[in-house]
Formats: structure tokens, C-alpha cells, sequence
């Protein structure tokens, strides 16, 4: 008897925008800062490029050029071609006039129930590189050099010092 199963991957990202606040308590953690407040502007679906799958495989069998690779840091940018499965760290960066990268501010345990792996990633008032946010990507690095998912906002999302913007990316297991 052979057993087979078929693992899937969906991903997706939740774009939320808040007005700066005019004050923020020294005293709070990150995680107290940035709760409460937010209005969701979008939630838009990605792909994955070629070098997110090898990520997955590599980690999965301790093996390979990308079995030490994380997923540590998010870029946005302003770029509008349209993402491709063989799209790179490097394609994303030259279709983008202005981008920027941070660290991811938190990656919640993976959900059994929902097989859910949740990525936190936050603009503060100061996180201003990007007027216009076209595009978003999960990679490992400030720059980034291995990226995992690229994505083009189906409305240009726009960032100035009067806002905060919050995108939740949603990694979510299935048996297909």
C-alpha cells in the first residue's frame, strides 16, 4: 500500500493603517504599542518565487543552500510589475524607484489547529522610504537576498508621517 499526501501553501497579507499617535508610552513593549486602532485598507494574496519553494524544501530536509535561511525581514515597495514565479530578491529591488527593508516585528508559533504561521510587520510614523506602497516581499535579509514571496497590492497604499501601517502575512498549511 502506498500512502501519498500533497502539502499546500496559501499565502496572503492583511494591510492595516492607523494615524500616528501623538504620544507613545516609553514604558510599552512593541506588542502593547501596536495594538488596537487599526483599519484594514486590503488584503491581497501572493506567489511564491521559485527561491520561497527551495527555502521551504531546503529547511524541511536539513539540507541545501537555503536550509539556514529565515525569514527575518519584509521589504515594500513602490514597483508595478506584476510578480512572476521566477522572480528574485534582485528583480524586486530594480522594478522598485524607492523600497525599503525591515525586520519583521514578530512571528507568532505555528497554529496546529489552523496550520497558520503568522508574520507581524510594522511602519512606524518614521518608516517614510516609500510614499506609495505597490509591493511587499518576506526575505532574510537587510536587503533583502533570498525572497520568499513577492505581492502587488491591488491599490497603491500610501505612507507619510501621519501614519502607521501594520500587514499581517498569513502562511497557511493544507493537505490538498
Amino acid at each position: 500500500m502506498e500512502l501519498k499526501e500533497k502539502l499546500g501553501m496559501t499565502g496572503g497579507i492583511e494591510a492595516y493603517s492607523r494615524p500616528t499617535p501623538a504620544f507613545r508610552n516609553p514604558n510599552l513593549t512593541d506588542a502593547q504599542y501596536f495594538k488596537g486602532g487599526w483599519e484594514l485598507e486590503q488584503k491581497q494574496k501572493n506567489i511564491f518565487v521559485n527561491t520561497g519553494y527551495n527555502i521551504v524544501a531546503d529547511l524541511l530536509a536539513n539540507q541545501g543552500a537555503y536550509s539556514s535561511t529565515r525569514l527575518a525581514y519584509f521589504a515594500w515597495g513602490d514597483g508595478t510589475t506584476t510578480p512572476a514565479i521566477a522572480d528574485t530578491a534582485t528583480t524586486f529591488y530594480a522594478d522598485c524607484a524607492n523600497s525599503d527593508t525591515k525586520a519583521i516585528t514578530t512571528i507568532a508559533a505555528f497554529d496546529v489547529p489552523t496550520k497558520t504561521l503568522l508574520f507581524d510587520c510594522y511602519l512606524s510614523s518614521a518608516d517614510n522610504a516609500v510614499a506609495t506602497i505597490r509591493k511587499f516581499a518576506l526575505g532574510n535579509a537587510d536587503p533583502i537576498t533570498s525572497m520568499f514571496n513577492e505581492l502587488l497590492f491591488a491599490s497603491p497604499i500610501t505612507k507619510d508621517a501621519t501614519t502607521e501601517k501594520y500587514f499581517r502575512y498569513s502562511l497557511v498549511f493544507s493537505q490538498v
